[in-house]
């Protein structure tokens, strides 16, 4: 009887420890991303601050990366593509609704014309 209350003593000891493991894992993650995101707007503020310094060693490949780099920019660059791609989607509709009434209209204009039968000719 004392072994079995060791063996469930022992299982939620290490049940309680991978539960305490994977939330410091979690954790740690979501540091480590948002210092990597702070490091990285701050390489992309001394880049515009030494362009606006006029330094001639500033800007080139290098700084054009540190724009894209982050979530700042490289969001709002998606974003602005999607809402375009978005306003191009409702101009092709709206434009084959009119084609499709168009030839509708037309259609209809062109086939009381024809109101004999095909036997009959």
């Amino acid at each position: 009887m004392g072994s079995e209350r060791m063996e469930v003593q022992a299982r939620k000891f290490y049940s309680q420890r991978n539960l305490y493991l994977c939330g410091f894992t979690l954790f740690l993650s979501l540091i480590l991303n948002r210092t990597y995101v702070m490091i990285l707007e701050v390489l992309r503020l001394e880049e515009e601050n030494k362009r606006f310094k006029g330094d001639p060693k500033a800007g080139g490949k290098k700084s054009a990366q540190m724009e894209e780099a982050g979530d700042i920019g490289e969001i709002g660059r998606l974003k602005r593509e999607l809402e375009k791609k978005d306003r191009d989607i409702e101009t092709l509709k709206k434009q084959s609704k009119g084609l499709s009434d168009e030839y509708n209209r037309l259609g209809d204009q062109v086939s009381p014309a024809e109101s004999t039968p095909k036997k009959d000719r």
